[in-house]
Formats: structure tokens, C-alpha cells, sequence
């Protein structure tokens, strides 16, 4: 989605209420560094004139106001830049924690069309820039406006001719608009290239080990190379068009400055300057040189922002999950599904779908890949809403209808990836209350997964992500054992048995009933010998 002008602005001015301080602290700085900078110019002219003309006592005292001019700038200027660099530290951490919190509270049609590696791009690169415009080139633009205007101001005073002729030769503003556009769009097709390449490199690392198994590995890496040669195409059409533009204004400028060197020395040759104003002639033209160049470098910059902007707020306003406060319900009897329906965008999955799941009662829901048994554990957990149909929980005699508020009563153990970085008791420790060592242990014996104490740290064995350093089924028996501590009126659990030898597919099975008699089990599976030892089936056809 493409915002206007006026949008962006108005955004950027809201995220920047509670810095406001710091930046106009910082603002108030630069122009302090600006003025003793003017200073040391005046000071400076002056120490010269009083130098030629043999006045030592006057040239002293000049020479160390300019000196204690260029100190005070120097030192406004370097705690700007502190001030400037915490400021924009705390604004990066705020809106990569905005970006981070919408996408863990998107919806699961918004996931599923919003690859990793393209969020991470975002979530670092895109929030970078904005952070860098607003935060601080924002705010060294208008400085560099009010050091062009001072300086032009200060040439104006000593030579109103100059000072004119500097300002005609100076097309900033017009050449600016002739390339806004085309350069905005070179941009937008960077950051396209920039985040495709995000999903591949991403899609490496995670599956690198499948990769090298199914021998894809030049395939994968053909698929990095292309996309780092879009890239660069584009970072070349960019630079190209960059360095042309650049050219034609620094010749301008340049040619500016000639001219006033050229002016000044006759103008010095006739006797109506003094060296003293030649000198300062120099320095301020060369203090308007800067401005417009660094005026025309925030060209480009601005529309990296605009673009950055746009990709960082469609994240920040994509649909969410209403947040609501957790309802935890211990004494729940059953979950009703009755005349559930769900079609996804090119097809119908659950069409009139009933069920019901009873507490002390294990049931296996069965059906051939693709005909909804991942559809039900999301309608479940509420990540999807029903298009039709009623979801219920029924305890103490009342009817409540399913919605997100209640996930915190479904234990899950999901199919895929299981576990996170970090050691195997961060792993299970997924509540904020304090479990003890005994409560660990005794999920793990029912988990089947007592190995875990037979590893070098035990329970601090620091894991990879996704479980790396352990196998399929250790992964899967910690994984259940997390569920088992969360201490929920519902077992929801995907493929337990997948990773598993039949022996201890069928130990944990067994285990599982056993210590889950007041439980709601729900088991997701293709396993015979777990489908025989539920009292209930269901079957999605």
C-alpha cells in the first residue's frame, strides 16, 4: 500500500511525541555548534585585519575568541551527537518492539503471506531507516537550512552581489523534483529485491541440513546468487542515476565557488576588500557548499524513508487478534463442535463438522493429509474462525463459546518445530510461575524423556533452534513434557508418536491416559496402535 505525503508526515510526528525533548535538545545544540561556527568565522577575519594591520593586543583577543568559538562548537556539536545517538537507540528498540508484537499478533491469514526472511529485513533494515530520518535527518535538514541561511546572511552583509550570484547558481529544489520520482521508484524495487533475498537466505539456514540431505545445495546457492544479482542490478541503476545527478550539482557548486575566488580577487586586487574578507568570503561560501550538497544527499534519503515507511506501517496495520485478558477454566467437561464449516480462498476444508470431546475420554482424529485435521487443531486454538457453526466449552453446567481468550486452557504440542533456542529447562519453563525440580521430573518420566539427565549439562543443556543438538523424538518428548507442566484441561497434541520407535510410542501413549483421566485428549494422528488405545475416533473425511 502506497501512502501520500501528508500521511507520512503526520505518522512520523505521532511516533516522535515522547522524544520530543531529546530532539529539540539536539536541534538547540546543532544551531549552538551553528553560531560559535559563524563565530570563529568573524573572530577569525577580524584576527587577520588586525594581524596586517599591526595591531597585536586586538589580534590576540580575537585570535582567542575564535579559538574558544571553534572549542564550544566542537563541544555543543559532540554532545549533540550523544544525545542524538541515545535518543535514536530507544526509538529503534520502540518500533522494532511495535513491528515484532503486531506480527506476533497477526492473524493467521496475515502470516501465512508474510515470509520470515522478509520480516526480518523489515523488522532491522526498513525500521533503521526510519528511525534514522526521523531521529536525526529530520532535524540536521532543517539545521542545514538555518546553516545555509546564516552563512548566506553573513555573505549577503559583506557583498550583496556575491551573495546573489551564489543563490542563482544553486538549483536545488528544481533538480530535486525532476528525479524525485524515478529515484523513489528504483527504491521501492530495491527493497522487493532486498527482502526476496531475505526469504532465501533465511529458508538456507533454517532447512540447511535437509538442503545438504536432498543434495540441493547448488540449486540453494544458484537461488542466493540470482538474488544477490538483482540486488546489485539495481544498487547499480541507483548509483548510476545517483552519481549523474550528483555530478551536474557539485559542478554547479563548484562553479560557485570559482566564481566567488575569482570575484574576490579582483575585488582584493582593487583594494575594496581586505584579506580578512576574502578569507571569510572562502569560508562561507564553502559553508553554503556543504548545505546544498548535503540538502541534495537528503534526497535520496527521504525517499528510502517514505519507502522504509510504507513497508514498516502495512506490518504495524495489519489485521490483528483482538487482544483479551486469559480466562483459564480448570473444570472444563467437554468441547462441542457442532455444524463447523471453514473454506480457505481456493477451497472448502470442514463442511458441516460435529464432534465432541470429552473429558477422560482419549480421542483421535483421523483423516487422509489435506482434509482438515490442521484446520480443526487452528479452529481449536482459535488462530482461525469459523466461517459457520458453534465451538463450545462446557464446564460447571454452562455453555461458553471458544475464542482466544480461552488458548491458555489447550495444552499443545505441535507437529513441527518444537522447541526454541535456549537450555531445555527455559524450554519447559514456559509458565512465569516457579516449577520445581521434583513437578520437572515427574513430567519428564511421564514424557518418557529421563535422558535428558544423562546429557553433559542435564537440564541446562543449551538446545538449537528448532532442537538442533537432539533428536526428532527427544525434541518430541521435551515438547510434551512442556505441555504436561502447563498444568491445562486440554491435550491437544499433533503427530506425539511420529518421531518415535513403536516401543516408546507406545510407553508414552499409555502414559499419557493414564496420568491425563481428567483430561480432554484430542490426538491428531496416523498411528494405529495410539488410535486403538483411544476410547473415541473421529475421522475428517
Amino acid at each position: 500500500m502506497e501512502h501520500k505525503l501528508a500521511y507520512q508526515i503526520k505518522w512520523a510526528w505521532s511516533f516522535s511525541k515522547p522524544y520530543r525533548e531529546a530532539l529539540l535538545l539536539y536541534f538547540l545544540l546543532e544551531l549552538i555548534a551553528l553560531g560559535l561556527s559563524l563565530l570563529f568565522i568573524y573572530y577569525s577575519k577580524h584576527a587577520i585585519d588586525y594581524a596586517i594591520a599591526g595591531d597585536t593586543a586586538r589580534m590576540k583577543h580575537a585570535l582567542w575568541l575564535a579559538v574558544w568559538s571553534i572549542l564550544g562548537g566542537q563541544g555543543a556539536s559532540l554532545y549533540a551527537s550523544w544525545v542524538n545517538d541515545r535518543m535514536r537507540s530507544r526509538m529503534l528498540v520502540s518500533l522494532q518492539q511495535d513491528v515484532v508484537d503486531a506480527q506476533m499478533h497477526a492473524t493467521w491469514r496475515v502470516v501465512k503471506n508474510w515470509p520470515t526472511g522478509d520480516v526480518m529485513v523489515r523488522v532491522n533494515t526498513d525500521c533503521q531507516e526510519v528511525v534514522q530520518m526521523i531521529g536525526t535527518t529530520a532535524v540536521d535538514a532543517m539545521v542545514t537550512v538555518f546553516r545555509l541561511l546564516s552563512a548566506f546572511g553573513f555573505l549577503w552583509m559583506m557583498d550583496p552581489m556575491l551573495a546573489v550570484l551564489i543563490l542563482c547558481i544553486s538549483p536545488l529544489v528544481v533538480f530535486s523534483k525532476l528525479y524525485f520520482k524515478k529515484l523513489r521508484n528504483m527504491n521501492q524495487q530495491l527493497k522487493r529485491a532486498e527482502s526476496n533475498l531475505g526469504n532465501v537466505v533465511q529458508e538456507n539456514m533454517r532447512f540447511r541440513l535437509v538442503i545438504r540431505a536432498l543434495g540441493l545445495e547448488r540449486i540453494r546457492k544458484q537461488k542466493v546468487t540470482e538474488s544477490q544479482k538483482a540486488i546489485y542490478a539495481m544498487k547499480m541503476r541507483v548509483l548510476n542515476f545517483s552519481t549523474v545527478s550528483k555530478g551536474i550539482l557539485r559542478f554547479t557548486v563548484n562553479t560557485g565557488f570559482l566564481l566567488t575566488f575569482v570575484w574576490g580577487i579582483f575585488r582584493l586586487h582593487a583594494g575594496e576588500i581586505t584579506f580578512g574578507t576574502m578569507s571569510a568570503f572562502l569560508q562561507l561560501v564553502g559553508r553554503i557548499q556543504g548545505p546544498v550538497l548535503t540538502l541534495m544527499g537528503f534526497v535520496p534519503t527521504f525517499i528510502r524513508f517514505r519507502t522504509a515507511l510504507e513497508r514498516v506501517d502495512e506490518m504495524l496495520q495489519s489485521e490483528k487478534e483482538e487482544k483479551v485478558a486469559a480466562e483459564y477454566l480448570p473444570a472444563i467437561q467437554h468441547v462441542r463442535l457442532r455444524g463447523v464449516g471453514f473454506r480457505y480462498e481456493d477451497k472448502g476444508v470442514l463442511d458441516q463438522f460435529n464432534a465432541d470431546f470429552v473429558r477422560g475420554k482419549p480421542t483421535a482424529v483421523v483423516g487422509a493429509s489435506g482434509k482438515g485435521k490442521t484446520t480443526l487443531i487452528r479452529l481449536l486454538l482459535c488462530l482461525l474462525r469459523p466461517d459457520s457453526g458453534l465451538l463450545q466449552l462446557h464446564t460447571d453446567g454452562r455453555e461458553i463459546p471458544l475464542s482466544s481468550a480461552h488458548r491458555t486452557n489447550f495444552a499443545y504440542v505441535p507437529q513441527g518445530d518444537k522447541l526454541f533456542s535456549g537450555t531445555i529447562r527455559e524450554n519447559l519453563q514456559v509458565n512465569r510461575l516457579p516449577v520445581s525440580e521434583e513437578r520437572i521430573r515427574e513430567v519428564l518420566v511421564t514424557s518418557c524423556a529421563l535422558f535428558v539427565y544423562d546429557l553433559p549439562d542435564g537440564l541446562d543443556t543449551v538446545v538449537g533452534e528448532s532442537g538442533y543438538g537432539l533428536s526428532e523424538g527427544q525434541a518430541q518428548r521435551i515438547a510434551v513434557a512442556r505441555a504436561l507442566l502447563q498444568d491445562c484441561a486440554v491435550w491437544l497434541f499433533d503427530e506425539v508418536t511420529s518421531a518415535l520407535d513403536p516401543s516408546t510410542g507406545t510407553e508414552l501413549t499409555e502414559r499419557l491416559i493414564k496420568v491425563g483421566q481428567d483430561k480432554i485428549m484430542i490426538f491428531v494422528t496416523h498411528d494405529r496402535m495410539l488410535i486403538e488405545r483411544c476410547s473415541q475416533v473421529v475421522y475428517i473425511s
